[in-house]
């Protein structure tokens, strides 16, 4: 009698097991295992906490050929700044088929305007090159965006070496992306070489224009306020602005696991590659030599300091207007 006690009790153990195991997550929750590190079949169908997560718009996996993905975080109502940058430093590698090493795509989330959501599709139709997810696209749930694009480069993606994400109001050097994935040893400037040899870093990078020692924003009037139930410390760790980062995809992989077992943080930047890469012991590497600030662009635009031909950068700092896109795109589109 004792020995079918002792079956029964195990059998009822192993079925709320297996009960806990199997129910897709639907809150934060610290015990989602360590996904993509392990072949897990649902990891697809959540982002952290947000569950039944779908694509309302999907794209094509990246060719074999693919040897950088470019994404682009931008809002449904963004139109002019997606059409801008197709008509800029995007137009070389806009779309799957262009015979560029290089893949753009657009990333977005959900809305529930109808005649805009019609406009959206209406222009992916036209463009091919948009990634909506269900969640609402709101700032509160840029961190679900943010991870939608790593998940996207992991699995459809990761032959790619790799994974830009970027603002929709900033200016992408193309040319000498593209310059140096099909000829890395071209420059003879240092400068030059040195960002070259960053891009090539197949494994262990993190690149962004890099802060350091930010206070954490307790005011209520503050777009950024965190609780101190959401973060208890007063200074954040080193991060990456969210107008551009650099991943390999080693990096990727491993953030985006981290970030699919932890809570929840609506900061997106602080959260990916401030706290969670502090927690695998990621460093960053400063891309600051290589971005292009404001006060050297208005130089440069008005011809008042070194040739073009000299102005190495990757990146321009974020906010920039049609018209400065255009100038830039102008001076250096050709290069």
């Amino acid at each position: 009698m004792s020995n079918l006690r002792s079956l029964v009790t195990l059998i009822v153990w192993v079925t709320l097991c297996l009960m806990i195991y199997l129910i897709p997550p639907n809150q934060s929750r610290e015990d989602v295992p360590l996904l993509m590190e392990q072949n897990f079949p649902n990891d697809e169908e959540h982002l952290i906490d947000f569950g039944n997560f779908g694509y309302i718009i999907e794209q094509s996996p990246c060719e074999s050929d693919t040897r950088g993905l470019i994404i682009v975080h931008t809002a449904p109502n963004n139109h002019e700044k997606r059409s801008l940058i197709r008509e800029t430093w995007g137009g070389v590698v806009h779309s799957a088929s262009s015979g560029s090493p290089l893949r753009l795509i657009f990333a977005l989330g959900n809305i529930r305007n109808s005649s805009l959501e019609s406009a959206i599709l209406e222009e992916h139709s036209q463009h091919g090159d948009l990634l909506q997810g269900n969640f609402m696209d709101t700032y509160s749930n840029i961190t679900y965006k943010h991870l939608m694009a790593l998940q996207w480069f992991n699995y459809h993606c990761n032959r790619a070496q790799f994974l830009l994400k970027v603002d929709d109001d900033i200016f992408v050097n193309t040319p000498t992306l593209l310059e140096n994935l099909r000829d890395p040893k071209a420059s003879n400037s240092s400068n030059r070489r040195l960002l070259d040899g960053l891009i090539q870093q197949r494994s262990g990078l993190l690149l962004c224009a890099k802060r350091e020692g930010d206070r954490v924003a307790r005011s209520y009037r503050s777009k950024w306020r965190a609780s101190f139930k959401e973060y208890s410390d007063s200074r954040y760790p080193d991060f990456c602005p969210g107008f551009t980062v650099l991943y390999s995809p080693d990096v990727a992989r491993k953030l985006y696991a981290e970030a699919q077992r932890s809570p929840y943080f609506r900061l997106d930047d602080v959260h990916i590659t401030g706290i969670l890469s502090k927690r695998l012991h990621i460093p960053i590497s400063d891309l600051s030599p290589y971005v292009m600030y404001p006060g050297e662009m208005e130089s440069v635009l008005k011809g008042e300091e070194i040739p073009t031909e000299q102005v190495e950068f990757l990146v321009s700092w974020h906010n920039l207007n049609p018209s400065q896109m255009r100038s830039l795109w102008s001076l250096f589109g050709n290069n």
